[in-house]
C-alpha cells in the first residue's frame, strides 16, 4: 500500500466474523511476530497484517515520531475502509495503537496491548540507549543473535528464526529513531489513559516494560492479564497463553 508516497507492506487475510483485527508488531520485528495468532483471529473477523516503515516488506520514512507512525495507521484503515476496527499491538506495536486511539477518530471495537513500554523508567531508559548505540557495532548479525538468545526464556528454532531473520533485515536507522521517539513519547503519557474509552485488554510479560502498579493506576479501566514464562516476545514464545486471554476477551466483548 502507497502512504504519502511510501510503500508499506499491507496484507489483508479474509476471515469469518465482521471484525477488522490490525496487527501492530514490535521495533524490530515483522508481521511474522503474530504468525501464531492468525488462526485463531480468523475465527471471528478478517486480520490485517503489516510492517512497520524500514521493517520487513516496507520502506523507511523521514520522521519516526509516534504521531507520524500512528497516523500512517489511521490512513491504511481508512484506505481499506475498515469497519469494527480491533487493534493488537505488540510492545512499540502497542504504544502506537495508543497513540492511535488517543488522537484519532476511527471506528474501533476493542483494544489488546502486549507488553507495551508505557511509564518507563530510568534504568529502561539506559538500556533503551545502550541497545541504541550497540546497534552500530562492527559485527551485528552476532549481536542479533546473542539478543534472541537473551530474550526468549524457552523456545524453539522455529520463533527463534523469525526473530533473528526480522532484526537482521531491519533498517537500522529506523530501529534506533523508533526507540528515541519512544522515549520523548512516554514522557508525556502521564494522565492520558484515562482518556481511552474502548474496552482494553494489556496482558504483561516476565520483562519490565510496564510497571503493574502503575499501570493500575494510570489505567483502571483496562483489563490487566500476565503471561508465565516469557519476556516480552510472548506472541512467539507463549502463545497458547496470549491466545487463551486474548479469545476469552473477544468472546465476552462481541
Amino acid at each position: 500500500m502507497n502512504i504519502d508516497g511510501i510503500e508499506i507492506f499491507v496484507e489483508k487475510l479474509e476471515g469469518n466474523g465482521k471484525l477488522n483485527f490490525v496487527l501492530i508488531h514490535n521495533a524490530g520485528g515483522t508481521h511474522q511476530f503474530f504468525t501464531h495468532q492468525i488462526r485463531l483471529l480468523k475465527k471471528y473477523g478478517n486480520v490485517i497484517l503489516l510492517d512497520l516503515p524500514g521493517h520487513g516488506r516496507s520502506k523507511a520514512i523521514a520522521s519516526y515520531a509516534m504521531d507520524k507512525l500512528s497516523l500512517i495507521i489511521k490512513e491504511i484503515c481508512e484506505g481499506l475502509s475498515l469497519e469494527n476496527i480491533y487493534f493488537i499491538g505488540l510492545n512499540n506495536g502497542a504504544n502506537i495503537i495508543v497513540d492511535v486511539a488517543l488522537n484519532h477518530r476511527l471506528p474501533i471495537k476493542n483494544i489488546i496491548l502486549i507488553d507495551p513500554p508505557i511509564f518507563i523508567d530510568k534504568s529502561f531508559i539506559v538500556e533503551i540507549n545502550n541497545f541504541i548505540n550497540q546497534l552500530d557495532q562492527a559485527d551485528y548479525d552476532k549481536f542479533v543473535i546473542s539478543l534472541v538468545d537473551d530474550l526468549f526464556i524457552d523456545t524453539d528454532f522455529y520463533n527463534k528464526e523469525i526473530a533473528i531473520n526480522a532484526f537482521k533485515n531491519v533498517d537500522k536507522g529506523s530501529l534506533q529513531n523508533i526507540f528515541k521517539e519512544l522515549i520523548r513519547w512516554d514522557l508525556n503519557l502521564s494522565n492520558k489513559l484515562k482518556n481511552i474509552t474502548y474496552s482494553t485488554l494489556c496482558i504483561l510479560t516476565d520483562e519490565h516494560h510496564c510497571s503493574y502498579d502503575k499501570l493500575r493506576l494510570e489505567a483502571p479501566q483496562f483489563e490487566i492479564g500476565k503471561v508465565v514464562g516469557s519476556k516480552c516476545w510472548a506472541t512467539l514464545e507463549v502463545p497458547e497463553q496470549v491466545n487463551s486471554m486474548m479469545e476469552r476477551f473477544i468472546r465476552l466483548k462481541k
